[in-house]
């Protein structure tokens, strides 16, 4: 089957199963909502009935805001403008790319830490039912298989993130290294931008690589239904490596969609100066709707990957003796067995 294929099967997968991404939005909105609560206590103790809660009715105040952040801590101390449209994601990213998103304040770590685990829990779920399209058992096969493949998922989880904690904790400051000595003497600031883009090329590149090798992972846990999961990502790697282009065109290709949402919603939703409730409602509905989008990208990840792995697992069941059979052994073994 070809990246083509496999990409317009995924749509049809998560389209079939759409019902499950509202409820994960709706849990997502219950998380948020015990956040925002907490937030704007914080705000609305801040204001009280001073001058800048008048002032704040016609309009951004930065004469409040920047009194209000300097005392802030914790999870208040997250609020400024760019928590609103495009500057959510950039910050989030920009974290996420300098390796300090352990660094952020301990409520929003926790709060992060809690959210993997709700999606170690969502991916199993999601991925075994685009897998076992026909062969959902129970009243709630949604919930039923991603608590039944739950544990496996997080010791992936676990060892994905042990990885990327030693790339931005050993790998990137090596790189640093590297570009600072190589431009120490340079006056060209065209080239010092060269080797750094370079340096982060290379970073992400291997992040890029390991989430694919860890897509694949999950996928090869729910086809075999394997409990012992600490050597298949050796086994994905295998499989990926065997096929490149498919599995990397694949995944650039799903990584173009999700890129094209994100300049869409920069291109539409408007910054924080909105003052009627109807601009800030108007605001609110488009970020749901960006997250909705967000939400079933993921899902379009995992299932087309999963159509991918899917169509090379049926021609190895129909050619066991083939080279390649090797790479999925234990459904080649286990077909065998039922067969006899």
């Amino acid at each position: 089957m070809n990246i083509f294929s496999c990409f317009m099967d995924g749509i049809r997968r998560v389209n079939s199963a759409k019902r499950y991404i509202f409820v994960v939005y709706l849990i997502n909105v219950l998380l948020a909502l015990g956040l925002a609560i907490s937030l704007g206590g914080a705000i609305k103790d801040s204001l009280g009935s001073s001058m800048a809660a008048e002032r704040l009715r016609d309009g951004f105040d930065g004469f409040w805001y920047s009194n209000f952040s300097a005392q802030a801590r914790d999870l208040a101390a997250t609020f400024d403008p760019s928590v609103v449209g495009i500057g959510a994601i950039f910050n989030s990213l920009d974290a996420f790319l300098q390796g300090n998103v352990l660094d952020l304040e301990t409520s929003i770590v926790a709060i992060g830490i809690f959210y993997l685990l709700l999606w170690s829990f969502f991916s199993a779920a999601f991925i075994s039912i685009y897998i076992h399209r026909d062969d959902t058992s129970g009243p709630h096969p949604f919930f039923n298989q991603g608590a039944h493949f739950f544990w496996r998922f997080l010791q992936l989880a676990i060892m994905a993130g042990i990885i990327y904690y030693l790339l931005f904790h050993f790998v990137m400051p090596w790189l640093t290294d590297r570009v600072t000595d190589l431009t120490r003497q340079m006056v060209d600031e065209r080239v010092v931008f060269s080797y750094v883009l370079i340096k982060y090329l290379i970073l992400w590149s291997l992040v890029l690589g390991v989430n694919i090798i860890f897509d694949y992972s999950k996928i090869i846990t729910v086809w075999q239904d394997r409990s012992f999961v600490l050597t298949i990502p050796w086994q994905a790697l295998r499989f990926i490596g065997s096929h490149l282009v498919s599995t990397t065109g694949l995944y650039l290709c799903l990584g173009v969609v999700g890129i094209v949402l994100m300049l869409f919603y920069w291109l539409i939703v408007p910054g924080a100066g909105q003052a009627s409730w109807v601009a800030i409602t108007g605001v609110f509905l488009i970020g749901q709707l960006y997250i909705l989008s967000r939400i079933w990208m993921r899902c379009l990840f995992y299932a087309g990957q999963a159509t991918f792995y899917e169509s090379v697992a049926g021609q190895l069941d129909s050619e066991p003796d083939t080279a390649e059979a090797a790479i999925i052994p234990d459904k080649v073994e286990g077909e065998g067995e039922m067969q006899a």
